[in-house]
C-alpha cells in the first residue's frame, strides 16, 4: 500500500512539474488611449480577447479612465494631466510596445455641419489632424521608438437608428449630435470620415512609427445588411460582400453592429462583437506579426499531413479518425535565420475546422529535423514514423474556442538546438492522446492565416570563433545609432545584418565606432573581425 501511495505521489509530482512548466507570464504590451471607442474597448476587454484568440494569450493591454475617456477630444490629450498619465504608464510598463490610439472622431462630428463649404471642411480636417499629430509626437517623445496605431473609426448609423424610434426621434440620446451636424445623409458623413482617415493614413505612410489600418466599412463586411435598410437607399447585401476597407459609402454600419442598450441602439459606438471584429482586423493586418520576436517564418508549400496508414494530404490535419492517426508536417525556410542560438521558438496554428471530438486539449508531440524527414522536403508517407533530430511535448496556449481561433505551441528546449540555418527545418506534430476527432488547421495559401514559426534569438554575444581569445564589447546597447567598440585588438572589419540575415553594412570601422542611425529601429547582428577571430553581437536599435 505504501509503495502504491508512493507511486501515486511520484506521478502527481511529475504531473505537477509538467504542468508547471507550461505556464506563461502575462505582459502589458499595448497602452489603450483615446475617446469613447477606447473606453468601450477597455470595458469590453476587447484587446485581451482578440490577443488570446490569435495565440498571444500572454500579451495584454492596459488603460484607465484618465487615458481612455468617454467623450474625449484631441484637445484633452494636449493637457498636462493626460500627458503626465500617458508618460507615467509608459514608464511603469516597460514591456509596452504599442500605443493603440483612438481620438479625432468626436472633433469631426462635434464641429462639422452640412452647410460647410469644402474650404471650411478642409480647414476642420486640417485642424483636427494637426492636434492628432501633436498627440502622436508627444507619445513618441515620451517613449522613443514606441509604435503607435491610430485605430480609426467605422461608419456611424444615425438616420436608421434614430428613425427606428419614430415618432420619438428627438428623445434618442444621439438625436442632438445628428441634428447638430444638420442631419447629414449616410453618404455625406461617410465621405467626411473617409477624407479625415485619408489625411491620417498619409501621415502614417510616411512615419515608420505610426500605423493605420483602414476599416471604415468593416461592419458592413462582417455583418451584412440582412434586413432591408429602413431608410434610403433601402435594400440588403450579404455579409462578406462589402469591399474593404471603404465598403458601401451610401450605407451605414448595420444597426446590429451598433451598441445595444435594450430600449435603443447607439448611433456611433460598436457592440462588443463589433469592437472585437475591429481589433481582429487590426490583429490580422498588424498585431499578429508585429508581436513575433526576432524572426518569424511562414510555413512553406511542402506542408500538409501524413497518417499512420500512409495517406498523404495537403490539408493540415491532426488527430484520429476510426483508428487512423494524422500528424501535421510543417516546413520552414530556416536558412533565413541568423547563425545563432535560440532562446525560444513557438508555432502558431489557426483552426480551420473540426470533425468529431476536439483533440486540441491533448498533449502535442513535436519532432524536429534540420533537413527532410524523408527522401525530400515533399510530403511522404514515411514522414509519419521517421525519427527526427529531437522530439518533445509542446506547451499549448492561445485559444481553443472554435474555428478561426489560434493556438500557440511553445517548443521544448530539446527542440531548439536543431532549428538551424544549415537547412530548412521540418516539424511533425501529433496528438497521440486524441480520441475520434480530427482538427484541420489553415494552410499556406493565405499568408495572413498560414502557420508561423516564431524565433527569439539568444541575448548578448551569440557566437564566438574558437580563435577568439580577447574580449570584444559594443556599447551602448540599446543604441540610438552610434556604437562604440571596445577590443584588445584592432577591429579590421564590421558586418551588420538584420534579423532576416541580410547584410546591410560591411565596412572598416572609423575610430572604433559604427553608425547605424540610418537604419530602422529593430534588432541587428554585428560581426566584429580582428586578428584574433570573429565575434557576433546582438544590438537593439531604438
Amino acid at each position: 500500500m505504501k509503495k502504491f501511495l508512493a507511486s501515486l505521489l511520484f506521478l502527481s509530482v511529475i504531473k505537477h512539474f509538467s504542468f508547471a512548466q507550461c505556464t506563461e507570464t502575462n505582459q502589458n504590451k499595448i497602452l489603450l488611449v483615446g475617446d469613447s471607442w477606447a473606453f468601450f474597448m477597455g470595458v469590453d476587454q476587447t484587446i485581451n480577447n482578440i490577443m488570446t484568440k490569435w495565440g498571444h494569450s500572454n500579451y495584454k493591454y492596459f488603460t484607465n479612465l484618465t487615458i481612455a475617456e468617454n467623450g474625449a477630444e484631441t484637445d484633452d490629450f494636449l493637457t498636462q494631466a493626460k500627458q503626465d498619465e500617458i508618460a507615467l504608464q509608459l514608464s511603469q510598463n516597460p514591456d509596452i510596445e504599442v500605443v493603440h490610439l483612438s481620438i479625432g472622431g468626436n472633433d469631426v462630428m462635434g464641429d462639422w455641419h452640412i452647410s460647410f463649404t469644402q474650404q471650411q471642411t478642409d480647414s476642420l480636417k486640417h485642424l483636427v489632424s494637426e492636434r492628432l499629430l501633436q498627440v502622436i509626437e508627444f507619445i513618441k517623445s515620451a517613449r522613443p521608438g514606441i509604435r503607435i496605431v491610430w485605430s480609426g473609426y467605422c461608419y456611424p448609423n444615425f438616420e436608421e437608428v434614430v428613425e427606428s424610434v419614430a415618432p420619438f426621434q428627438s428623445s434618442h440620446p444621439f438625436y442632438g449630435t445628428w441634428a447638430g451636424m444638420g442631419f447629414p445623409s449616410f453618404l455625406q458623413l461617410n465621405n467626411l470620415l473617409n477624407e479625415f482617415s485619408d489625411s491620417v493614413a498619409a501621415y502614417a505612410a510616411a512615419d515608420p512609427q505610426v500605423d493605420f489600418i483602414p476599416a471604415m466599412g468593416l461592419m458592413q463586411y462582417v455583418y451584412g445588411q440582412n434586413n432591408p435598410l429602413g431608410v434610403a437607399p433601402g435594400g440588403t447585401y450579404a455579409a462578406g460582400s462589402a469591399p474593404l476597407p471603404i465598403g458601401f459609402t451610401d450605407y451605414p454600419s448595420p444597426a446590429n453592429s451598433m451598441r445595444d442598450y435594450g430600449i435603443t441602439k447607439d448611433c456611433f459606438h460598436l457592440s462588443p462583437g463589433g469592437y472585437r471584429a475591429l481589433i481582429e482586423e487590426h490583429t490580422k493586418k498588424f498585431y499578429h506579426k508585429f508581436f513575433m520576436d526576432d524572426l518569424y517564418l511562414l510555413a512553406g508549400n511542402e506542408s500538409g499531413s501524413v497518417s499512420s496508414l500512409g495517406n498523404v494530404s495537403s490539408d493540415l490535419k491532426m488527430g484520429v479518425n476510426t483508428g487512423e492517426y494524422y500528424a501535421t508536417v510543417l516546413t520552414f525556410d530556416t536558412p533565413q535565420m541568423a547563425d545563432t542560438t535560440l532562446e525560444k521558438a513557438s508555432l502558431f496554428l489557426r483552426r480551420e475546422s473540426l470533425t468529431g471530438n476536439n483533440p486540441i486539449d491533448g498533449t502535442f508531440e513535436v519532432k524536429v529535423k534540420n533537413g527532410a524527414f524523408g527522401a525530400s522536403f515533399n510530403l511522404e508517407a514515411e514522414d509519419y514514423a521517421a525519427p527526427g533530430d529531437a522530439n518533445g511535448n509542446a506547451c499549448r496556449f492561445g485559444s481553443n474556442g472554435g474555428n478561426g481561433h489560434w493556438i500557440r505551441l511553445d517548443l521544448p528546449p530539446s527542440i531548439l538546438a536543431h532549428i538551424k540555418p544549415e537547412n530548412p527545418t521540418q516539424f511533425v506534430i501529433s496528438i497521440p492522446s486524441a480520441s475520434n476527432g480530427v482538427v484541420t488547421f489553415s494552410g499556406t495559401s493565405d499568408p495572413e492565416l498560414a502557420p508561423v514559426l516564431n524565433l527569439k534569438y539568444g541575448t548578448g554575444q551569440v557566437s564566438i570563433s574558437e580563435h577568439q581569445k580577447q574580449d570584444m564589447h559594443l556599447f551602448p546597447n540599446p543604441t540610438s545609432g552610434l556604437i562604440s567598440i571596445e577590443s584588445e585588438k584592432d577591429v579590421q572589419r564590421v558586418e551588420v545584418k538584420d534579423v532576416n540575415g541580410k547584410t546591410i553594412l560591411n565596412a572598416v570601422p572609423v575610430q572604433h565606432r559604427i553608425d547605424i542611425s540610418a537604419f530602422p529601429s529593430g534588432i541587428y547582428f554585428i560581426t566584429l573581425e580582428s586578428e584574433a577571430g570573429k565575434s557576433v553581437h546582438k544590438i537593439i536599435k531604438q
